[in-house]
């Protein structure tokens, strides 16, 4: 629903004070505010930290990326890539769009990707079971991105890259991020479900390229037409895409960590909204207990925090804003 909130009001001083209070609430660590690339308000932005699911959004960027350079397509089937799906029923449907919509049907896999060591994640998520049609359920968790982290590397490593340094090369270091730590297997492969540490500045600069994007400005060598077509929503889930969340016109604000399990219908998602009070066109990165960034693409702001509390709520921000 289109709000009252930060697409048309004025960031004043006592906005920005009330949203400083909040963002230093609830076991935050560091935060800033910026209009265009102007930081209006902030708090300890050198502050780095793990970003956790915000890291989903990089591995959309790889994707746009990758289309750009010709040699990957929302469309195509995975298992044109990944041989052990061939002949396996409903997974050889699957395409790189569905992964990135977390609507591939396969089993979460938090479980069986998240233990403490694990030796090749590739591996593990391929060979995890099939429990919807491809398409038809949004399931969060692990699983969708691990396989696309499989198949870009599969793909970049036939013409001559691994996928670690596909995303130096064409993803951190044109936006200006650098992750000293990323969560790894123990082949050294990176997770694209989670495992990037980011600095506050670093998480700016990440939504101000994704606002030029979604406001159809190509930027960081990433096409916007690209980018649209890898982080478009599905029919599953209305409101995400390729890591991002948006704000959509549903008339039922949540918060979108306490929804993720067990998983909804389409229904529940299509009728539901970040905030009522912001316009539909503002657009969330979430990562756990309070990793976030805010865009308003047509206004040029964004919000960064970094910070961990289970009891953060977004509400609590966006209403101040």
């Amino acid at each position: 629903m289109g709000g009252g909130g930060s697409g048309g009001r004025d960031w004043d001083r006592d906005v920005l004070d009330r949203a400083d209070t909040i963002a230093r609430a609830g076991g935050g660590r560091g935060w800033g505010a910026w209009e265009g690339s102007s930081l209006r308000k902030s708090w300890r932005t050198h502050e780095r930290g793990p970003a956790l699911s915000i890291t989903k959004a990089l591995g959309c960027l790889a994707c746009a990326r990758a289309a750009g350079e010709g040699w990957l397509r929302a469309d195509e089937k995975v298992a044109d890539t990944l041989s052990e799906w061939r002949g396996q029923g409903g997974k050889e449907s699957i395409t790189v769009q569905m992964l990135l919509q977390m609507t591939a049907g396969l089993k979460e896999g938090a479980g069986e990707l998240y233990r403490r060591s694990i030796a090749d994640k590739g591996k593990v998520a391929i060979a995890l079971p099939l429990l919807d049609a491809p398409g038809t359920r949004f399931r969060y968790g692990p699983a969708c991105w691990e396989v696309l982290a499989e198949l870009l590397h599969r793909k970049a490593v036939a013409r001559g890259e691994t996928l670690e340094k596909f995303l130096h090369r064409a993803v951190m270091r044109p936006i200006g991020l650098s992750s000293p730590d990323w969560r790894s297997d123990q082949r050294g492969r990176f997770y694209l479900s989670t495992g990037t540490e980011l600095t506050v500045t670093g998480l700016g600069r990440l939504g101000r390229t994704l606002g030029d994007l979604l406001s159809g400005r190509d930027t960081a060598g990433i096409s916007a037409g690209a980018f649209r077509a890898m982080s478009r929503p599905s029919r599953a889930n209305a409101m995400f895409g390729g890591g991002l969340w948006r704000n959509s016109r549903g008339g039922r604000e949540i918060e979108i960590e306490d929804e993720l399990e067990p998983p909804k219908s389409p229904g529940f998602w299509r009728n539901a909204c970040i905030s009522k009070r912001q316009p539909s066109t503002m657009v969330a990165l979430v990562g756990s207990a309070g990793q976030r960034v805010f865009i308003w693409p047509a206004e040029r702001r964004v919000i960064a925090r970094l910070g961990y509390s289970r009891s953060w709520k977004d509400g609590t921000l966006l209403r101040a804003v």
